[in-house]
């Protein structure tokens, strides 16, 4: 009768730990496969930044990325949060709002990034993006006021494109042929009932200070492989996006539309830069 006992307690305790291997540290349990490992920890990719003197040549070059091309859309999905994932802008506003990182203003034709331009987090902001639904606390410490906005809040569904700025450049001293993402701008897009729709740049942030937290946010590539994830900045780096130049840096500092009136014009204008592109890189080898 003993033994049965003693039996029967280490059955149970075998049990319980088997039971209680479900949960994680956190005190849930698991609704999917595991796709990657924590993220808490991961940087991003250094680059090392090439000196004044070795920049050989250059080329600015202003970019649009539309939310609604399908290739995009791991950017703008999904509208809410789930599954470990979460859109692009979501992820900004939240940064944005616990200040993580700093958005400085948009200016048309200009990106200065100085304590100046440097955005404050505030109803001001939140009135911009049209959110109305939010509440606010007093930090015991720093005492500042902290914006709490329900998730279902966030005008995510309003971001429908992103302006992006990057440059690419020609490093003599390592003979690379590089691009690099200097910022981004999220575009909402708001229904006016006296002007119909409008459009409004938000905020320039600079890519690099953003790297770091793209670099633990996941992104779904594929529908038929929800395996295929990779983080936000790998897609960046990969550029696994599409776009379409609507600005390089000229003398006249003058975007496309203000050139070219029709939109054939528009199109041969940018195939023109990236035919520059193409050819600049090729021109630089000899076979």
């Amino acid at each position: 009768m003993i033994v049965s006992l003693i039996l029967a307690s280490i059955s149970a305790a075998f049990a319980q730990q088997d039971a209680n291997s479900f949960f994680d540290e956190n005190g849930t349990i698991a609704s999917n496969l595991p796709t990657s490992g924590p993220k808490e920890d991961l940087k991003p990719i250094e680059f090392l930044n090439p000196r004044a003197d070795d920049i050989w040549w250059s080329q600015v070059v202003y970019r649009m990325i539309d939310l609604r091309e399908k290739i995009n859309f791991p950017l703008y999905f999904p509208e809410e949060a789930a599954d470990g994932r979460q859109s692009l802008f979501t992820l900004l506003f939240n940064l944005l709002r616990e200040g993580k990182i700093n958005g400085y203003e948009y200016q048309d034709g200009k990106e200065v990034f100085s304590e100046d331009t440097k955005l404050k987090f505030d109803e001001e902001l939140l009135q911009k993006m049209g959110v109305s639904l939010y509440s606010t606390e007093v930090d015991p410490v720093t005492n500042e006021t902290v914006f709490k906005v329900d998730e279902s809040d966030i005008p995510n569904r309003e971001i429908m494109k992103y302006y992006v700025k990057e440059v690419w450049y020609f490093d003599k001293h390592s003979s690379i042929f590089n691009v690099k993402t200097l910022a981004i701008c999220p575009i909402l897009y708001t229904d006016d009932p006296d002007i119909g729709i409008k459009k409004i740049a938000l905020f320039w942030i600079p890519f690099d200070l953003l790297r770091p937290h793209l670099s633990q946010t996941e992104v779904l590539l594929s529908d038929k492989n929800n395996g295929m994830r990779m983080s936000f900045d790998d897609l960046f780096i990969k550029r696994r996006y599409g776009s379409y130049v609507f600005k390089f840096g000229n003398v006249y500092n003058r975007n496309i539309l203000q050139y070219c009136a029709t939109v054939e014009e528009v199109k041969r204008e940018q195939n023109a830069l990236k035919t520059q592109l193409i050819n600049f890189e090729e021109d630089l080898w000899e076979y």
